[in-house]
């Protein structure tokens, strides 16, 4: 009798200590995939679906190049400005070659997006059958992707300064400065609305489309924003807009305070109610923002992580660390920028995260890996998500945010993912048939 209780034991021991399977839903891409609008009863049916193959936890994507894709009077009504997209500066890696057929297929897209946001708001829906299904729903707040050629955020259109800027007063347009007070509020009020409606968290996502534009080929060309400079001439005596020469790593440091006190503002909102704030950080000592292409060197800004801080103060219930990087591609010229980044012989830079992170955030801040974009066929998904599984499980990961969920709404693919739950559960299963 005490050798089955022991087992049984070690048992719910072992399944406790099953990685999280967490999958983030881009409604953006849930209402381009479909021939006609989404409706309430297909998001349902996704939230039943991902639930019956093992997920455990939703991402839902609040944003949208600007727009907030769902109920509120903190956006404008998703729309199109064909004007703005044909005067802005445009190249392949923003349009394509042919703008006349990029503009007529957007001015589709929001059109309809429009009418589905008229019908019913989305973040009620996943919460509501996420939460029947005794899963946790978190809104998914994208930090920097608040504009694009065509689209429109109604904060930074009301306060153009809020936007990173160059020494010069050129503004890195769509991408949000934090260093100032009311931008920070604006996200306050965004997750305050989306806990409204029965979230279980936030999380912060570093996606950034506006990088994909034309931009300033310069490294560390943006930061000179009013604020960082008066908090660099307080502490130090230095106008950074007129030195010939000033210390690089306080300026970072100041520029990523920054970012602590907007973490530390949402973390009071969410954690008053009983809520999680999840931040999703960038690898090594700095946030960096390449611009096109954006997975180069070209950091045109950059922000100290302190993510230390995140943890000592309680700010981060978690961290999904390598946020929207290659980390599967160690050698790609994007980690030529991150030069404190050194692997060990034999290391890969999953390897690396969990020897840099995991010691520090264990048992105060959950610690989770990002799948970056998965192939489109079954068997390549099912190969890919072999790998993910591997690098959770052998690194000691508490968890996987797996991007996205379009890529299992093809035939075959929900048996991916329930095929995935069961390699993070130990299982060792074979090739996919």
């Amino acid at each position: 009798m005490l050798v089955v209780l022991v087992c049984l034991i070690l048992l719910a021991s072992v399944a406790a200590a099953a990685p999280e399977l967490i999958v983030d839903i881009d409604f953006n891409d849930e209402v381009f995939i479909r021939k006609e609008p989404i409706t309430e009863e297909q998001v349902e049916q996704l939230v039943r679906d991902l639930h019956a193959h093992g997920t455990e936890t939703l991402i839902l994507r609040c944003g949208y190049l600007g727009y907030l894709p769902y109920q509120t009077d903190l956006s404008y009504p998703i729309g199109f400005d064909e004007e703005h997209a044909r005067k802005g500066p445009n190249n392949g890696a923003t349009v394509g070659a042919d703008i006349d057929a990029w503009i007529a297929r957007r001015i589709e897209w929001n059109e309809v997006y429009r009418k589905v946001i008229e019908d019913f708001n989305p973040p009620e829906v996943f919460i509501r059958v996420g939460h029947e299904l005794g899963m946790k729903v978190i809104m998914w707040i994208d930090l920097f992707d608040d504009g694009y050629p065509g689209y429109h955020s109604k904060f930074l259109t009301e306060n153009p300064h809020c936007q990173w800027t160059g020494k010069d007063g050129t503004l890195f347009e769509g991408v949000t400065s934090y260093a100032w007070p009311e931008a920070r509020a604006f996200r306050v009020a965004q997750a305050t609305e989306l806990l409204a409606l029965g979230a279980d968290g936030i999380h912060c996502s570093t996606s950034c489309h506006p990088r994909h534009k034309p931009n300033v080929q310069e490294v560390d060309f943006y930061g000179y924003e009013q604020p960082i400079v008066d908090a660099y001439m307080s502490r130090y005596g230095v106008d950074i807009r007129t030195a010939e020469e000033f210390n690089e790593r306080a300026w970072q440091v100041i520029k990523g305070e920054a970012m602590v006190q907007l973490y530390r503002e949402l973390a009071e909102v969410c954690h008053g109610q009983g809520k999680e704030l999840w931040v999703g950080m960038q690898l090594g000592d700095y946030t960096t923002l390449s611009s096109d292409p954006h997975f180069s060197d070209n950091a045109v800004c950059r922000y100290a992580n302190d993510w230390r801080t995140l943890v000592d103060e309680g700010i981060a219930d978690a961290m999904i660390v390598g946020d929207y990087e290659l980390c599967s591609a160690p050698g790609n010229a994007y980690w030529r920028g991150k030069p404190d980044i050194r692997l060990r012989e034999g290391e890969d830079l999953f390897a690396w995260a969990a020897r840099e992170y995991a010691d520090y955030c264990e048992d105060k801040t959950r610690l989770h890996i990002f799948s970056e974009w998965l192939p489109g066929s079954t068997q390549a998904l099912d190969a890919r998500m072999e790998q993910w599984a591997s690098r959770v499980l052998a690194n000691g990961f508490d968890g996987i945010d797996v991007h996205e969920a379009m890529n299992f709404e093809s035939q075959g693919g929900m048996e991916v993912l329930r095929r995935f739950r069961q390699r993070l559960d130990g299982e060792d299963l074979g090739v996919l048939e």
